[in-house]
């Protein structure tokens, strides 16, 4: 009853310092203007104007957003950009979808023929099952995956997921959930798979809890050490589906977090043995918000009129 309810909700002195430029006296100040004034002043200025220009007329971006991706970027003609836009747009990049990848990866724009370059990456995640809406949505969240290497990091990477994972349908899930985890280089002792193992997790629950969890597999070691050690010691069988139930709630709440919703218990009349009877068979009570496990207290103790240890069996 209770598990029902629950899901309900789920920084030199100054005078010598070359960087103190309000120092310099007037002269100097005329100095630097008449120089600002040669070509290549000019020239600079005229790029960052087109740049400006380019980036904010039909490319999705606002005036400041185009202003601050110009200290970066330096546009020259428009023919570049432009074929990699295009490219963009071929596999769904939305403006909207543009904008942030441009305010990312600003040098995306001159991208050396990206026909040659970006093409074979986006197609490689098509060829495996990745939609071309969502993979222009993860990729304008997660640029720098087009920025890595194809041959040298992505192929491995896919590689890699799916020798533990053992389909494409699972490593993509992976790439919708955690699209990080491509952009790492795996080994054999740097993952979840080697660590579950060690302590007796079943294969088959591994592959859940990675399927379910996909940002497990980019979090430091000790973390992730720490969350089941942590679960055999509260008693979880970690043969059971109830075992990556609760590493996922420890990865998902901090310790202060999941003791304020202790305490919601506690002042309900839930005694240590209680609490921890609830949480060992339902672990995702402490998914939901401290406001909702007040409301199902309120209704199964004064509505319902059960005890503290009745809604914890």
């Amino acid at each position: 009853m209770f598990a029902i309810l629950c899901r309900r909700g789920l920084k030199v002195s100054q005078k010598f310092n070359i960087f103190a430029g309000q120092r310099f006296s007037a002269q100097e100040n005329a100095v630097f203007s008449r120089s600002c004034s040669s070509s290549v002043c000019k020239n600079v200025s005229e790029n960052k104007t087109f740049t400006v220009s380019y980036l904010t007329n039909s490319r999705g971006l606002s005036s400041n957003d185009a202003i601050s991706v110009s200290n970066k970027l330096h546009l020259k003609s428009p023919e570049k950009p432009d074929a990699v836009l295009e490219l963009l747009k071929e596999y769904g990049f939305t403006k909207a979808y543009i904008s942030k990848l441009i305010i990312k990866w600003p040098n995306v724009l001159l991208t050396k023929s990206p026909n040659q370059t970006l093409l074979p990456k986006l197609q490689f995640f098509q060829s495996i099952g990745v939609p071309r809406p969502v993979l222009a949505h993860k990729l304008s969240i997660y640029p720098f995956i087009l920025w890595r290497s194809l041959k040298d990091s992505i192929v491995p990477s896919y590689n890699y997921l799916k020798t533990l994972l053992g389909s494409d349908k699972r490593v993509v899930t992976v790439f919708l959930r955690a699209p990080m985890a491509f952009e790492r280089r795996w080994t054999d002792d740097m993952n979840i798979f080697s660590i579950m193992r060690e302590r007796g997790v079943p294969e088959s629950l591994i592959v859940s809890l990675v399927t379910y969890q996909p940002s497990l597999l980019v979090i430091p070691n000790e973390k992730l050490i720490t969350y089941v050690d942590k679960a055999v010691e509260m008693g979880f069988d970690m043969s059971k589906t109830v075992f990556i139930c609760v590493v996922r709630v420890f990865f998902n709440m901090s310790e202060s977090t999941l003791e304020h919703k202790r305490d919601v218990f506690r002042k309900y009349g839930f005694s240590e043995s209680d609490i921890n009877a609830a949480f060992l068979r339902y672990p995702y009570c402490m998914s939901v918000s401290e406001k909702k496990i007040s409301a199902n207290m309120e209704f199964l103790l004064n509505e319902f009129g059960c005890k503290p240890v009745d809604v914890a069996q």
